[in-house]
């Protein structure tokens, strides 16, 4: 039960990213997601956006890949 209450607490692109590094995997819903968050009014959050980039390198680096 704490992990959901905690997992409300966080912003959809901390989720996102915790989900994508979690399961080495990233959809197309999850970058349709990651592409909203930065061409949004609202900045992002140096936490949202270090998780961005660890998201990132792990896909420069094969650690994560692209699924459907």
């Amino acid at each position: 039960m704490k992990r959901k209450a905690h997992l409300l607490s966080q912003s959809p692109v901390t989720q996102v990213t915790e989900r994508i590094v979690a399961s080495g995997k990233i959809t197309r819903a999850d970058e349709t997601v990651l592409l909203q968050a930065s061409g949004s009014e609202t900045p992002l959050t140096p936490v949202e956006l270090e998780r961005i980039r660890q998201v990132m390198d792990r896909l420069e680096m094969g650690l994560i890949r692209v699924v459907d």
